[in-house]
């Protein structure tokens, strides 16, 4: 700004000179006028004239000036606001002090551009977080508890509209009874109350203090909580041992329940819990316990109890297995101290065992066999499928199939079975049926299809395993011999023609309706019999040799012939007898079909 005042004088200063200057110049020449000249009105009409040239020319400059100086530098900066406005980025063009306007005015849109963005990614995570997160989380006024906004996962796990929730505040849904708990009670648009944890974060939006709650369901962890302190409440009726030890390099017990005498003799009172754990399972126990102490209370971890059972010395010498419930604190000295609930299942893991060797052999028996093994949980939606059931399918292993839950399953089944085998699976899960059995069809990796016959079962109970174990049988060929049977029936049933089957020793096997009605004998008459009761004895040996002949060689005869009805009368049919063979070229059965021919 100060470059242009200066700028800006100097051009005035210059202006300024030239006028001076000419008015000087006609001063001059007009005192020459009048002293060279007696006529006072040509000095007068002169003076005027000088005058009013000077008068234009100081008006031209003045239009000039504003010309140059404000007229253009305004439309440049309106020329230069319409390509940001377009959004075409362009640098600052201008003469004295408009420069520093129009570079203001760049630097207040770029900022507004940056700040439009940044508006626009922070709905767009706004939006992420609120609507399509699986958190729960409230927004809560620090003033008077309303609840400013609430989530998708919120609304859906109070029961109430958003609409209604955001009418009311925390105390609304927040329940004290007096009652000594490590969480809060929520109660739910149902009347429901659950155990919730909540993690506040203050916050300040447009000077107005608030908190980010997020809410998490402790309902379970609660239950285990309760149930935990029932049992320690009932301790000496309990069979759990109860040990509480210093948890540092040794683990030095500090207090013992009555019944630790199993494990611990009754004249000692302090003892490293170390020397009576299983050598094999000290380190296992050791990184688990330290996992437990970390995530202590934490939203990670809510389940006292350890992941698997661990071997103790008991007095007698052996070892037992205990399932094991912990939980730690900080005592007086800083120091942590663990409470460990010993439960004896030394039984349970003998049965556990046992049962892990049936299921060895179960797989066993599947992998010997011609069963295609699979196994499906039920509440996750996973399958899981042998190797043989893989390649049967001609992948080459399960990452080839694809198919890894019941929403991939459309992959292998062909999409006409698929609700046959959901409809199955659920009504099975439902307990209305006690086994899942139903004839699909899958669908091979080049694209053919093939009947497999589906047996499955839950390992235990739906109740105590959600595990369900079955098998496919391929009954291709049986589904195809049942077609097969189907379409002879309707042949047999629908042809105009009469048809005799007989077996590879010339007995019928069976004939339709036709035949009974050309012939005139009925089915139970003829069954069993050899063809022969028709023959009308117009033919001799070397006709019937000939025909049995072209049968055995050519696989067929046809021809005329005569034969006899059961009234005895003979008339003429048109005859086609067909050896039907096996893959060994054997003959099994003969079909004969016959009209007769009016004469």
């Amino acid at each position: 700004m100060r470059y242009g005042k200066v700028f800006l004088a100097s051009g005035l200063l210059r202006r300024a000179i030239i006028i001076l200057a000419i008015f000087l110049a006609m001063s001059g020449f007009s005192l020459h006028f009048i002293f060279t000249n007696d006529n006072i009105s040509n000095v007068v009409y002169l003076g005027f004239s000088t005058l009013a040239i000077m008068l234009l020319v100081l008006l031209l400059e003045i239009f000039l000036f504003i010309k140059n100086n404000l007229i253009i530098p305004i439309a440049n900066t309106k020329m230069f606001i319409d390509k940001l406005a377009r959004k075409e980025i362009i640098d600052p063009v201008s003469n004295f002090d408009f420069y520093h306007i129009n570079k203001n005015i760049y630097d207040l849109f770029t900022s507004w551009v940056c700040s439009q963005n940044s508006l626009k990614y922070y709905m767009e995570y706004y939006s992420l977080l609120f609507d399509r997160s699986e958190i729960k989380i409230l927004f809560i006024d620090a003033k008077d508890g309303s609840i400013m906004d609430a989530s998708r996962c919120a609304v859906e796990f109070y029961g109430y509209s958003k609409g209604e929730l955001l009418t009311m505040s925390i105390f609304d849904i927040r329940v004290n009874d007096g009652a000594k708990t490590n969480y809060h009670k929520h109660k739910l648009a149902s009347g429901e109350i659950k155990f919730v944890e909540v993690i506040s974060t203050p916050v300040s939006l447009y000077f107005n203090d608030s908190y980010f709650m997020i809410i998490l369901d402790a309902s379970k962890a609660q239950e285990k909580i309760e149930s935990l302190n029932s049992e320690i409440g009932m301790i000496e009726h309990n069979p759990a041992i109860v040990i509480k030890f210093i948890y540092d390099e040794s683990w030095m017990s500090t207090q013992l329940s009555s019944n630790a005498n199993l494990l611990i003799p009754n004249d000692v009172k302090q003892i490293d819990i170390k020397t009576l754990c299983h050598s094999d399972d000290i380190t296992p126990l050791s990184l688990e316990l330290e996992r437990k102490i970390k995530l202590e209370n934490s939203i990670y971890d809510m389940k006292k109890e350890l992941d698997r059972a661990y071997r103790f010395r008991l007095n007698s010498g052996e070892y037992g297995w205990f399932r094991l419930f912990v939980s730690s604190m900080k005592n007086k000295d800083n120091k942590t101290e663990v409470t460990m609930f010993l439960v004896d299942s030394t039984e349970q893991e003998i049965l556990k065992e046992i049962l892990s060797s049936k299921l060895k052999r179960y797989e066993s028996r599947i992998l010997s066999s011609n069963l295609l093994g699979f196994e499906y949980f039920a509440q996750s939606g996973i399958f899981k499928f042998s190797i043989d059931f893989v390649e049967f399918l001609g992948y080459k292993n399960s990452i080839d199939m694809g198919v890894s839950s019941i929403e991939d399953i459309y992959k292998i089944v062909y999409r006409d079975d698929i609700d046959i085998l959901i409809d199955e699976l659920d009504r099975y899960i439902d307990g209305s049926s006690r086994l899942i059995e139903c004839d699909i069809r899958l669908i091979k990796k080049d694209g053919s299809r093939i009947y497999v016959r589906i047996k499955a079962k839950a390992l235990d109970t739906l109740n105590d395993s959600d595990e369900i174990i079955g098998t496919a049988t391929d009954i291709s060929d049986h589904h195809n011999f049942v077609v097969q049977n189907a379409i002879s029936k309707a042949i047999m049933l629908s042809s105009i023609n009469g048809i005799l089957i007989c077996d590879a020793t010339g007995n019928i096997l069976d004939v339709n309706e036709s035949f009974t009605k050309i012939t005139g004998y009925s089915k139970k008459e003829v069954i069993g019999k050899k063809p022969q009761i028709l023959h009308s004895g117009k033919h001799d040996n070397v006709f019937y040799a000939k025909m049995w002949s072209d049968i055995k060689h050519f696989g067929s005869w046809s021809g005329r012939i005569y034969n006899k009805n059961r009234s005895g009368e003979i008339y003429q049919e048109h005859l086609v007898i067909t050896a039907i063979k096996d893959e060994h070229e054997i003959i099994q059965r003969y079909v004969a079909q016959f009209y007769k021919i009016m004469e």
